[in-house]
Order: C-alpha cells, then structure tokens, then sequence
C-alpha cells in the first residue's frame, strides 16, 4: 500500500532537502497571487481572456502569460488591474 503525505510532511521534506525549492516559491509567490486575482476576477464578470484582453488594451497572449504567473511589465499587470476595477497597493517593508 502507499503512503500518502500530509502538505506539513512534504514541507519539511523540501525545507531539509531542497531548501533552493523553497527560496524559489517565495520568490514567486507574487507572480502567482497577481495571477489568481486576475483570474478569480476575470471569472467573476465571466469574461473571457479575449475581453479582459479588449477592455485593458492587451493581447490575449498577454492576458495568458499574466495568468499563467508570468509578470513582465508592471504596466501590463496595471492595465489588467484597471480594467477589472483592482487595486493594487505597494506598501513600504
């Protein structure tokens, strides 16, 4: 029978082993929270990537390649943002 871990075990097993895997996630966790805001939202008006794509001035390429967590120019990711009424706020560290 196989043995199924739990996220905690995994966690650790990548943190003991791997610790560059972690370093990694954190560095990307950005890219992939922009994503998920884009695309929970676009779903949300039930739009397709061709009309965010209309609505922000973008390809459907690029609306892609923002889902897919690939964040090119900030100006890409606001012009999405804008059109689907989001805000984003920096704040200072």
């Amino acid at each position: 029978m196989r043995k199924f871990y739990t996220m905690k075990e995994v966690a650790g097993e990548i943190s003991e082993k791997r610790p560059d895997i972690l370093e990694a996630m954190a560095e990307d966790e950005l890219q992939y929270r922009i994503a998920q805001m884009i695309i929970s939202t676009r779903n949300q008006r039930k739009w397709s990537q061709e009309m965010l794509a209309k609505h922000a001035g973008l390809t459907q390429a690029q609306v892609s390649r923002l889902e897919c967590a690939q964040v090119g120019h900030i100006h890409t990711v606001v012009k999405a943002f804008n059109a689907l009424g989001l805000k984003m706020e920096i704040l200072q560290a």
